[in-house]
């Protein structure tokens, strides 16, 4: 007899999630960006968000920091390459839960290069919205290396200083729809 595991699909509900990142300029203060465009699904078990399939896909000329001339600079090969790299895809490789926090580990693929990344993200709840879709929330923070990923552009100001960080911090906001 076989036993089958009931499967739930979730998409990211974009209007309702936001992907920050922020990293420091002249190593004071914070310069904040947002990724406006990305997909992803999450497929989950009978057992809640643990061992569920993650997939999440951004479009790098979705990038905005507010300042054309530095989103041109961010979108060039000095950074992320928008031309010739226009995905950064993340794909889960194991997911676990304890309490209300979700331990992520995956595959990041930024400007070409994967990369091992783990996170952890908290569990705000499922609940229906005012159209009786049921939805999920998460938020979650952590930092990446930009080196990691051949990002390496900076520029020596004052003889001895850096004009950027190499860590840079990234937050998100993500609510789910369920599909199935």
């Amino acid at each position: 007899m076989s036993t089958s595991v009931k499967q739930a699909t979730w998409a990211i509900d974009p209007i309702h999630s936001t992907i920050r990142f922020d990293a420091k300029y002249l190593l004071i203060t914070s310069v904040s960006g947002w990724f406006r465009e990305f997909e992803g699904t999450v497929v989950s078990g009978q057992d809640g968000f643990c061992n569920s399939e993650i997939n999440l896909t951004i479009y790098v000329n979705s990038l905005t920091t507010g300042n054309d001339e530095r989103d041109n600079h961010l979108r060039s090969p000095d950074f992320f390459d928008a031309r010739q790299f226009p995905m950064i895809q993340f794909r889960s490789t194991a997911v676990t839960m304890q309490e209300k926090k979700i331990n992520v580990t995956g595959i990041l693929t930024v400007k070409g290069v994967e990369h091992p990344f783990s996170f952890t993200a908290n569990f705000l709840g499922i609940c229906a919205d005012p159209l009786h879709n049921t939805k999920a929330a998460f938020d979650m923070d952590t930092v990446l290396n930009r080196k990691d990923f051949n990002i390496t552009w900076n520029q020596l100001f004052d003889k001895n200083g850096l004009l950027l960080s190499d860590e840079v911090k990234v937050h998100c906001d993500l609510q789910l729809l369920k599909l199935s």
